[in-house]
Formats: structure tokens, C-alpha cells, sequence
């Protein structure tokens, strides 16, 4: 029996396809759609020559690459891979490290933004300079003393005109593939490019079409999805209070205002997306099977408590946490669970628990039921994982 964890999980902690947010303070929270490996070093022995191949290798990519690149077969402004620093004197000065910004800001955005400021921290040897607007600032982070770009973070917007019309053909067969049979109209890209020195040398995009019907994720180039928008006649009333029940089973007081309806559409998973809340990040949501209506997950973020930031009581309510009866938490969760996803969660075993989480398995081993807690042992996320076999 093969396991995997659905897609939804993940679309459901951080919201359906929900464009990415790369700031300093989440950087290690970066959730690209696809990760990038980080090579090892190479064993003691290996003869030289390897070394002069595999130099060989990287230029002659490097090359075609930029061949390409010139030639607009990959799109202009779409390559992503590895980045590589200009090797020449560098110009340290304020506007020689803005025109290398620059330089690096055309050829992975195709385009100038405008400029805004730069700012020397002398103390680290580093400059941050900001190009953009100011509600969706663009961002480089270089090495005063060599000129080397340890860091970018930029994200333009571009019309219709200016988006690749591969792009939009493959997104729709995709969407068709997908078992859409409706219009995507695409009115606007917006592409979000990121690096990191210190982690490794990958170029990460994200890439998100704009239509009338919803949006559609690529990530580095991979389709990654689709949440298109759903009214509530084409999902009905019934359905609709099918997501509201399953919510207050979580939670029975307090009003829930359903801001939208979404259709989630990747290659292996069909659902919908009940977001409740004031915005489309709304702090609750309801996932279930397009097709069935089986409820898949259930969340409620107003009932998640915020650990300190003290470390030393960090650590206090974490161990509280861990240290819960797992027969009190379970007796909880199945009065939550049964009615949630029609099962007898008394049967199920406790197969992991961590910080504020725990998972129960059913004693044939094809479905689990991961639930989230928060310091009071209240439950304030509940999804259902259900093996196929292999």
C-alpha cells in the first residue's frame, strides 16, 4: 500500500493556490509548488577528468541557454534555472550596484521596474535595494565588498499582450485535461522570481494566470493547478449547508460569513473550496470531493492559540502539548470525526503525534485522519487521508 498526502492538505493549511508570499520574515516558509534538490559534495576518489566534463556540461547550458533565451523559444523573461554572477571588476558604487540589479531584472522578468532606493548596511557589508510599487515591492539583496547578488525577491505584472500565447495554450489544455469543460478568458500574468546565495543557486518562479474564471498556477514552468470560481446556484444549497454543518461541528457558536466558492483542479485531485471569512483569506474553509461531496477537510484558524515568542515558554507549551492524553484527544476527536467523515474513530490507532498534531490510522491501514489542536485540546483542523492502492 502506497501512501501520499493529497495535495488539498497543503492547498488547505496555506489556501487554495493562494499566491505566493515571499517576505524576509517567511523566507524559509517559501512554498514553491516544487523543490528544488540540493547536490552533495562529491566523494573522495573521483578522478579529475569528472571535474573538467562536468565544467564542460555547465557552459555549454549555459550557452545554449542564453541562445535561446535571445531567440525567444523560451518565452521571454520564463527561463528558470541556475543563475549565474558575472564574473568581471565590479562597480561598488550605488549606481554600479543598481545597473546590475537592473541587469539581472531584465533577464528574469523581461522587463525595468522603477526604482525606489537603496540602502547600504555597512556593518554586514550588504545593500538592500527596492524597485516597484510600494504595495508589491521588488527587492535585491547584494555584497558591497564583491558585487554579488545574494538575494532577489521581484514580482511583475504583465497584460495580455505581453504573456507568451504558449503559455495560455498549454494552461488551457491542461484545464481541459483536467476535466474543465468551461472558457478561461486570461486577462493578466502576474510572474514572482526568487534566489537565494545561501541556500542554493536555483531561480524559483512563480507564474499566475489571471482570468475572468479564476487563476492558474505554474510553478518553474510546471503547470501546478487551477482554482477557478464557482456560484453558489452551480453548487446548490444543499451542498452549501453541508460545508456550513461540517464547520460548526468545529466550532457551534458565532455567525460564518461565506465569502466565495472555488473549484481546486490539479492533475490528481477535483474539490471544492468553501472559504468563510471577510476576504479570500479568510481564517476557515471546507474542502470536499467535487464530484461526491464527501467532506475531505475542515478548518477553523479563529480556534488556533498563538504560541509565545518567549522561547522558554515556547518550549512550556509545546511539551503541555506533547504531553496530552492521547485517549482524551481521541475521545475528542471522535466526536468531531464520526459525524464529519462517517466513520468510528474509537476503532482508529494512534499512529504519530506532534506538536499540536495527531494522526489516526484505521486498523485496515487505508484511511487516516490527521487533526490538528491548540493548547486547550480544542481541535481546530481535521482532514481525512485515504491510501489507493498501488
Amino acid at each position: 500500500m502506497k501512501e501520499r498526502e493529497p495535495k488539498w492538505y497543503e492547498e488547505a493549511r496555506n489556501g487554495p493556490f493562494r499566491e505566493s508570499r515571499f517576505t524576509d520574515a517567511a523566507a524559509d516558509k517559501v512554498i514553491m509548488h516544487v523543490r528544488s534538490g540540493v547536490p552533495g559534495p562529491e566523494r573522495a576518489g573521483q578522478k579529475l577528468r569528472r571535474s573538467f566534463i562536468a565544467a564542460a556540461v555547465i557552459l555549454l547550458l549555459a550557452v545554449a541557454g542564453a541562445i535561446l533565451q535571445q531567440k525567444g523559444l523560451l518565452g521571454e523573461g520564463r527561463q528558470a534555472g541556475l543563475f549565474y554572477q558575472e564574473v568581471k571588476t565590479p562597480d561598488l558604487t550605488d549606481a554600479g550596484l543598481r545597473k546590475t540589479a537592473e541587469r539581472v531584472m531584465q533577464e528574469q522578468l523581461g522587463k525595468k521596474l522603477p526604482f525606489v532606493g537603496l540602502e547600504r548596511m555597512d556593518r554586514i557589508n550588504e545593500a538592500r535595494l527596492t524597485f516597484g510599487e510600494a504595495s508589491s515591492p521588488s527587492t535585491f539583496r547584494m555584497n558591497t565588498q564583491t558585487g554579488d547578488v545574494k538575494e532577489w525577491n521581484m514580482t511583475a505584472y504583465y497584460s495580455l499582450e505581453e504573456i507568451d500565447p504558449t503559455l495560455i495554450s498549454d494552461a488551457t489544455e491542461k484545464l481541459r485535461d483536467s476535466g474543465y469543460d468551461g472558457e478561461f478568458t486570461v486577462t493578466r500574468l502576474k510572474r514572482n522570481v526568487v534566489f537565494w546565495q545561501e541556500t542554493d543557486q536555483a531561480v524559483r518562479i512563480h507564474e499566475v494566470l489571471f482570468g475572468k474564471e479564476g487563476l492558474i498556477d505554474y510553478a518553474n514552468g510546471i503547470y501546478a493547478g487551477a482554482n477557478l470560481n464557482l456560484d453558489a446556484d452551480e453548487v446548490g444549497d444543499e451542498v452549501i449547508q453541508k460545508a456550513d454543518k461540517a464547520l460548526k461541528l468545529l466550532r457551534d457558536e458565532g455567525e460564518d460569513h461565506l465569502y466565495q466558492i472555488t473549484r481546486g483542479l490539479g492533475a490528481e485531485w477535483d474539490v471544492i473550496n468553501f472559504i468563510y471569512g471577510e476576504d479570500e483569506n479568510g481564517p476557515s474553509r471546507v474542502i470536499m470531493d467535487y464530484a461526491t461531496h464527501d467532506i475531505l477537510l475542515v478548518e477553523d484558524n479563529t480556534l488556533y492559540i498563538e504560541g509565545s515568542y518567549d522561547s522558554g515558554i515556547r518550549g512550556e507549551q509545546d511539551t503541555k502539548l506533547l504531553a496530552m492524553d492521547n485517549a482524551k484527544l481521541q475521545s475528542s476527536a471522535a466526536a468531531i470525526a464520526d459525524e464529519l467523515f462517517g466513520i468510528r474513530l474509537e476503532d482508529y490507532t494512534v499512529v504519530n503525534k506532534r506538536i499540536g498534531n495527531i494522526t489516526f490510522e484505521s486498523p485496515g491501514g487505508e484511511s487516516r485522519i490527521n487533526a490538528s489542536f491548540n493548547h486547550d485540546g480544542i481541535f481546530y483542523s481535521m482532514g481525512r487521508q485515504v491510501s489507493t492502492p498501488e
